[in-house]
């Protein structure tokens, strides 16, 4: 199973690990798409000393970025294990405590980085590692880069909430906005909303909330933090990740949340 140095799924260039200080860490080149966008990297610089002192566990860090005549290269924390998106195609997600396992690690993830005042911007399978003991961690908080064209890229279309496809900011109410989607498409295998850009748009804007086929524990979790309006959704990641927990008991009993353990797949060889 592929490490968490192997961008396959990743936004980033391609990954190396090394050592460094006694610890394993991956280096990551930045694209060119990022260096040329002068708005991304002045807001990178700001908060990329605050994503190296969040917690670890639910978070993959920036440690350090190194700058010179060649471009910019990253030094992150390593994870021995797999991009959620390399997950979904085993199929495994598809059980119902194993994505609220993955959602609620996620989410925790998101509350370290909000509570620092650190918002994801692009939250999708791709950006989610899973390691060996089954544990989720949010990657490459803060990597939106403009288009060349000089618009900004919000987000990835399946995953964009309302308030992004009518121009306003992300908030945390986005974020969380895309890891409900993120947790749909773990369990039917696709995003609620498909098709070309502007048939997803006008899904997202005035499409009903999905909820046919989702069960009776998931889909009130789904439909609220999918909530057209952001002030009708969760209001935290902490609040979210509760209301996860609480489901994952219903589905599984006491003890579900943790019987659904996404690392059964993540260790594979």
């Amino acid at each position: 199973m592929p490490s968490g140095g192997d961008t396959e799924a990743g936004a980033l260039g391609a990954d190396a690990t090394r050592e460094e200080d006694g610890a394993v860490v991956t280096l990551r080149q930045l694209p060119q798409q990022f260096l040329g966008d002068p708005v991304f990297l002045r807001r990178f610089r700001a908060e990329a000393p605050i994503v190296a002192h969040l917690d670890g566990t639910y978070v993959v860090r920036t440690r350090a970025y190194v700058e010179d005549a060649f471009g910019m290269a990253l030094v992150t924390d390593y994870v021995d294990g797999a991009w959620l998106r390399q997950l979904m195609a085993t199929g495994t997600l598809r059980d119902a405590e194993t994505a609220l396992v993955v959602l609620r690690d996620t989410l925790l993830g998101l509350e370290s980085a909000h509570r620092e005042g650190i918002l994801h911007r692009d939250l999708r399978p791709e950006k989610i590692l899973v390691d060996r003991q089954g544990v989720s961690r949010v990657a490459e908080l803060g990597m939106v880069a403009r288009t060349p064209g000089g618009r900004w890229i919000q987000g990835t279309p399946a995953y964009m909430a309302p308030e992004l496809w009518r121009g306003e900011e992300p908030t945390i109410e986005t974020d969380l906005y895309a890891a409900a989607v993120v947790l749909v498409e773990c369990l039917a295998g696709t995003p609620p909303y498909l098709g070309g850009a502007s048939s997803v748009r006008d899904q997202h804007l005035d499409a009903p909330l999905p909820g046919p086929g989702l069960s009776d524990e998931i889909a009130p979790l789904v439909r609220f933090a999918m909530a057209k309006s952001p002030r009708h959704r969760y209001l935290r990641a902490w609040d979210f990740a509760e209301s996860v927990e609480g489901a994952g008991m219903t589905v599984g009993g006491v003890e579900g949340e943790r019987r659904g353990d996404p690392g059964d797949v993540a260790r594979l060889p």
